[in-house]
């Protein structure tokens, strides 16, 4: 056993020391192509040479591609693709999309946005078909869209389907883009009842992000809808929108079974100012959950002298949990006066 223990932590050991010195020859390696590439932005003709030894390591070429392509831009950054084309080294990026590690996949997929062309589009499309890794297919996704070709949302929506993703907070960045680029295709698929609830739900927060008050309708009918997950994003959408025209149903929302979507119409009634929704908002701060009641308080501080009124009056309350709700709120704001907490 003695003997079993010590092979064992040698084993360990001498683990620890090959992987300490991979690690430094992978870090020096990286310090030469950053040294190569700083040079090439700055003018030195024969800095290309020194890339050469590294050309076949697509994943050391892209993380430090995409590094020199987040802090320089114009005849610099030109210049360094260039360079990347003469050794074919964007030929390597494209081959690697296909083969290997998730890490080394996931930064050529990002890096090779730098070399448009249909050859790129051709194997960032079909890297989106045929990997079975969200990540990596969200990945090629956005360099699609940096390439101005975007797969279409109804596409896109149908793979988070199929793939078992469809509430996959991963989804929401590019949706967010794609309702940007295309806002019709997004109201088109949002009120089309065929589509996954889930991705409408992503759709919701999207068009709220988005500005286009053509949304307002739409959001406004989806927040009375049977599922959860949408009515919650679509009164969220409503709030950022901040339309006035969401007033009934922000304040129907606060008289939903479920308490996140009661908390989501209490920070959209702050957010719009529905005062309106103010007789709710009190009744509000007798929630059973106390996030609610925090929100409704929250958003009364928010709409003027008629929401702090109202607030004063609950403060003086005959219901325990409504006066020190309010007064709870006012405190926060330092609006207290009379009120006892």
């Amino acid at each position: 056993m003695a003997a079993l223990a010590l092979t064992w932590m040698s084993g360990l050991v001498l683990a620890r020391v090959l992987r300490a010195r991979s690690d430094a020859r992978r870090e020096a390696d990286r310090e030469r192509v950053r040294a190569a590439c700083l040079d090439i932005v700055q003018g030195s003709g024969d800095a290309t040479f020194r890339l050469r030894p590294f050309q076949r390591r697509a994943r050391l070429m892209s993380e430090t591609l995409l590094e020199f392509l987040a802090i320089v831009r114009g005849g610099e950054q030109d210049a360094l693709v260039s360079a990347y084309r003469s050794l074919n080294i964007d030929d390597r990026m494209r081959a690697r999309l296909s083969r290997g590690g998730k890490p080394g996949r996931m930064a050529a997929a990002e890096a090779i946005a730098a070399f448009p062309g249909p050859e790129t589009i051709a194997a960032l499309e079909r890297l989106v078909r045929e990997h079975r890794d969200a990540e990596i297919r969200i990945t090629a996704v956005k360099s699609l869209i940096d390439l101005d070709a975007p797969p279409a949302l109804r596409d896109l929506l149908s793979d988070m389907r199929t793939q078992g993703v469809s509430d996959s907070l991963l989804y929401l960045p590019v949706v967010q883009r794609m309702t940007k680029l295309d806002p019709d295709q997004a109201l088109e698929l949002f009120t089309d009842g065929a589509v996954d609830p889930a991705a409408r739900a992503l759709i919701a927060d999207a068009l709220g992000r988005s500005g286009d008050y053509r949304a307002v309708l739409p959001l406004c009918d989806a927040a009375s809808d049977p599922n959860r997950a949408l009515r919650l994003s679509a009164v969220r959408g409503l709030g950022v929108l901040a339309h006035p025209a969401a007033s009934d149903a922000i304040v129907r929302a606060l008289e939903d079974p479920e308490w996140e979507v009661r908390s989501a119409a209490c920070e959209a009634a702050g957010r719009i100012g529905l005062t309106a929704a103010l007789p709710a908002l009190v009744r509000c701060l007798a929630d059973e959950v106390w996030w609610v009641r925090f929100q409704a308080g929250e958003a009364m501080t928010n709409m003027g002298q008629k929401g702090v009124a109202s607030l004063r009056l609950a403060a003086g309350a005959d219901v325990d949990v409504v006066r020190r709700a309010a007064s709870m709120a006012l405190a926060e704001k330092g609006l207290t006066g009379d009120a006892v907490i």
